[in-house]
């Protein structure tokens, strides 16, 4: 009856059993052994747990008096002192009496289901002295004891055996191995179904149990329906209404916190507010679990974008907690910290910062300075100085993250993720990329194990990952990224969150790059209207509109962008006045805009604004004013107003020297449009133009950026060219590839176009072989990224085909002009000059080779194409080209290049002709001698493609 937990009936036994003893044998140690040990066992059925203790001492100590060996009569009184020390809390205790049980019983009984009830009972105890000193110990080793022991002496599925698959689910769960947890608990329910059905409320509580395990792995779906079924048999219960009511909101709040997780915000909205309906009618306002309800209603309405009724929600919980002394410290600092979220949403960097600082305050007072609960706060104000570019703070903050996160000693996958992900982000602020996506990749990997492949996190690394391929100028893989973002934050957020639209302004970004202007148009509206909508007149509204507006202007949709920049400069005089350095800074903008659009007068007061306002703010010499100046100074150059430019850039470059040093790259920009400035006056003779050119490539040189040292470059080149100075040009040339190789690596289309700039300048130089080697470099690259039938490469065939022409090769030149006219006739766009020029060349080598009919076919077809292209019959171009039809002496116009389908029934020959077509790619990559690869051993390279200039390029960087 004991052990059924039957105890007054068990107690009403003992006592009959007491008055028997008593009766019979009231004399001798024995006896009054036994009647204690009788009495012990009454009052623990009495629950009387002290005077049981006393019998039991008082009895044991009787018996070692008469130095009787221990029995099994003995080991029961042992193991109930065990439990009652167990009870206590005195651990240590409990298991030395429990092992001398276990020791008597295994001698005596062996394998049975004593000795099981026995190691389980020291196998909890040994369990709950782990967890309380967090110390290993032989814990497991005896329930797994008990539990072997169980499922060989009960065959059936039963509650004993269940205990114990309980007691190792509570063990693994409170040493944090939720995963090893689930799986007993899971065991534990289907015994549970088996003895009992589906509608017990064992089960019941059970799958709560299995949900919380699930829940804390990440598993989240698995969680939900574990809590949903616990929900579903709750409603079957006998209980109280007022304890069903508190059991059905903790289950709603555990099945909505599951699909807060999985991104269904709305049912996880739904659930937390019949949750604080239901425990606000039991406990009041000012209750905690009714303020942790609302916290996470705020959580919820923060992760769909709705900042401001989230503001609200932790605004109501402050004032709650302030008002309440039953709402504690933590909940007060959770408020303030999700209040923070809400204004940083909100962009109000500030306000956001000081509720951070707030909520640490608070948290540090409760929980000191190494606690783990402290990392969230240092990870939101990590991202607020990020947002205002301090990235020094940000590193300090996102560090200061990850040393708390590492002192927690039950990390879940879940922070492991979050922390790999957080030590991305530093190592992309760092610029070391490499190890950036190494570690989003690790993260991701967790978060797919965790999450499906599906979720905000996951899309977020997508998002991070695409701006490190951007960074590194792999614009295919970072689309390729931004893409899977954007797809997930669709269907998790919604169509119209602020975080899509921050997804597609990035892609606009890339897209523009790309010259895809009508990809990056889409983007933009769509991001626009999507901002536009979400944001009410803000400091976050001001600056999405400033970076649109630049976007639209990249793309030339001038219209948009100058509605982006009025709509920017009116809010930024709204929000804070005119004379302010925003407004300064949309007045430059919108300046530069009017500029590109040849509205002059409206774009120079605007520059006239704009520094007025940077005079009267930082001082007619701060760096500021000089970055104005110099972008009127552009301005009056594209006028053609030199002089006046000369003054603007002049005063640009003295007090970007003066105030920011001479190796500023601000002072190396200043001179290379001095530079182009002197080019476009025509001073190329003397040192007016080159000076500041070569002094602005040093500084370029000395800070790093590629793109402008190429800039830089490509003005000299200028110089050099219209100097006629070929020598020069093919340094400098040489100079540009190797800088792109350093950039970009071999095999980019940026090195194929630099080394087809460097063979042009070879070719007018009349270095025939050295300007082949490099045609032959750049049809490889070519070929490698794009394929033989491609555009660029036709274009590379097009020039070695001209190359051969002015060497006399006519048969090879033939050969490459019809590969070109070949690949460029499959394309499926208009034909253009570049293909009537080939076919003219073509015609002029079929008449020098005596093939007068084919030549007029070409050049009746390049006639043609320049109609289709708009030129007049009196053009000098077709002109030229009637004029060598009639020194043939006579006009073929049967056959003709000029529209599309031409292209089409010249190709449509028969089998013979299409194979012969087909052969000559075969064997024009004979005729170079090219291989499909590259062999950074080959001589090719360093003897053909490098040259004297290259090399002697590469030791100059």
């Amino acid at each position: 009856l004991h052990e059924m937990e039957r105890n007054l009936e068990a107690s009403t036994y003992f006592r009959r059993a007491l008055n028997f003893y008593k009766s019979r044998e009231s004399d001798g140690n024995d006896a009054k052994v036994n009647i204690l040990f009788i009495e012990g066992m009454m009052y623990v059925a009495l629950e009387n747990n002290q005077q049981a203790l006393d019998c039991f001492r008082e009895g044991l100590r009787l018996n070692q008096t008469s130095q009787r060996p221990l029995n099994l009569k003995l080991a029961s009184v042992m193991h109930e002192m065990g439990s009652i020390y167990s009870q206590n809390g005195e651990y240590t205790d409990s298991a030395s009496y429990f092992n001398v049980a276990l020791h008597v019983r295994n001698l005596s009984l062996g394998d049975s289901f004593v000795v099981a009830r026995t190691h389980y009972s020291l196998g909890v105890t040994l369990a709950s002295q782990e967890v309380l000193t967090n110390t290993t110990t032989d814990a497991f080793s005896h329930l797994e004891t008990a539990l072997r022991i169980c499922e060989q002496e009960l065959e059936n599925d039963n509650v004993q055996t269940a205990a114990i698959l309980h007691a190792m689910g509570v063990l693994k769960e409170r040493k944090g191995d939720f995963l090893a947890a689930s799986t007993w608990f899971q065991r534990e329910r289907d015994m549970f179904i088996s003895l009992f059905g589906e509608d017990h409320n064992l089960v019941s509580s059970i799958s709560s149990d299995l949900g919380t395990c699930y829940y804390n792995v990440g598993k989240y779906e698995l969680a939900r329906n574990m809590f949903q079924d616990a929900l579903r048999i709750m409603a079957l219960s006998v209980l109280s209404e007022d304890d069903r009511r508190l059991e059905v909101a903790e289950l709603l709040y555990k099945i909505a916190s599951c699909h807060d997780s999985l991104c269904d915000f709305e049912e996880a909205l739904k659930a937390f507010y019949k949750v604080k309906e239901l425990r606000q009618a039991h406990f009041g306002i000012d209750n905690s679990l009714v303020v942790q309800t609302m916290l996470r209603i705020g959580n919820v309405l923060l992760c769909k974008g709705e900042a401001s009724s989230a503001l609200n929600c932790f605004g109501e919980v402050l004032g709650i907690g302030y008002a309440s002394d039953s709402i504690n410290e933590i909940e007060i600092a959770n408020a303030l910290y999700g209040r923070g979220c809400a204004q940083f949403c909100g962009y109000q960097l500030s306000d956001a910062m000081k509720s951070f600082h707030d909520s640490l305050n608070w948290k540090l007072a409760k929980l000191g300075e190494n606690d783990p609960g402290l990392a969230c706060i240092f990870y939101q104000m990590a991202h607020v100085h990020l947002q205002q570019s301090e990235n020094e703070e940000a590193l300090t903050y996102f560090e200061e993250y990850i040393r708390l996160m590492e002192l927690d000693p039950q990390l879940n996958i879940h922070d492991k993720a979050q922390i790999c992900f957080t030590k991305g982000i530093i190592a992309k602020m760092n610029e070391n990329f490499v190890a950036a996506l190494s570690l989003y990749q690790q993260a991701l990997q967790m978060f797919d194990t965790l999450f499906g492949g599906k979720h905000e996190k996951i899309a977020s690394i997508h998002f991070d990952i695409g701006c490190v391929f951007s960074e590194q100028g792999d614009l295919e893989a970072a689309l390729r990224h931004f893409q899977v973002c954007l797809i997930q934050r669709k269907q998790l957020l919604g169509l119209d969150h602020v975080d899509v639209a921050d997804v597609l302004l990035h892609m606009a970004s890339l897209y523009t790059k790309e010259n895809n202007f009508e990809s990056a148009a889409n983007c933009l509206e769509d991001s626009d209207g999507i901002w536009k909508s979400k944001l009410d007149n803000s400091e976050k509204l001001l600056s999405v509109l400033m970076i649109s507006g630049k976007r639209w202007k990249a793309i030339h949709c001038y219209q948009e962008a100058e509605a982006n920049f009025e709509q920017a400069l009116e809010m930024a005089i709204t929000l804070h006045g005119q004379k302010h350095e925003l407004v300064a800074d949309i007045l430059l903008d919108l300046g530069e805009l009017l500029q590109e659009i040849s509205q002059s007068q409206q774009a120079f007061f605007c520059f006239d604004e704009s520094i007025d306002i940077r005079s009267t703010l930082f001082g007619a010499d701060s760096p500021s004013v000089a970055k104005a100046e110099y972008s009127k100074g552009v301005a009056h150059i594209f006028q053609g107003q030199f002089d006046e430019a000369s003054d603007c850039l002049n005063r640009a470059l003295t007090i970007r020297r003066e105030k920011l040093g001479p190796m500023d790259s601000a002072v190396g920009d200043t001179l290379n449009t001095i530079g182009f400035l002197q080019l476009k006056m025509g001073n190329i003779e003397g040192r007016d133009a080159l000076d500041p050119l070569m002094e602005a490539l040093e500084i370029r040189r000395s800070v790093g950026n590629k793109g402008k040292v190429v800039s830089t470059l490509q003005n000299i080149l200028s110089l050099y060219k219209k100097r006629k100075d070929y020598e020069s040009c093919i340094e400098v040339n040489s100079d540009i590839l190797v800088v792109r190789q350093d950039e970009f690596g071999n095999t980019h289309e940026r090195v194929a176009e630099a080394w087809m700039n460097l063979g042009n300048v070879q070719a007018s130089a009349g270095k025939f072989v050295e300007a082949r080697s490099c045609y032959e470099e750049a049809l490889r690259v070519r070929t490698l990224n794009h394929g033989y039938q491609h555009r660029l490469v036709a274009q590379v065939l097009f020039k070695i085909g001209s190359l051969s022409s002015r060497q006399g090769n006519f048969d090879d030149a033939k050969k490459f002009f019809a590969e070109y006219i070949r690949i460029r006739a499959e394309e499926e766009s208009d034909p253009d000059e570049e293909m009537a020029q080939a076919l003219t060349l073509m015609g002029d080598l079929q008449k020098e080779t005596k093939e007068k009919s084919k030549a007029q076919i070409n050049w009746m077809s390049a006639i043609e194409i320049y109609q289709q292209l708009g030129y007049q019959d009196d053009h000098k171009k077709i002109i030229r080209l009637q004029e060598r039809q009639k020194s043939l002496g006579h006009m073929i116009g049967l056959f003709g290049f000029g529209r599309k389908e031409s292209f089409g029934r010249r190709e449509s020959g028969d089998a013979t002709s299409r194979r012969k077509s087909s052969a000559s790619i075969a064997d024009n990559l004979s005729v170079l001698g090219l291989r499909l690869g590259f062999d950074d051993n080959a001589s090719v390279v360093s003897k053909l493609t490098m040259g004297d200039a290259v090399v002697q390029a590469q030791q100059r960087n």
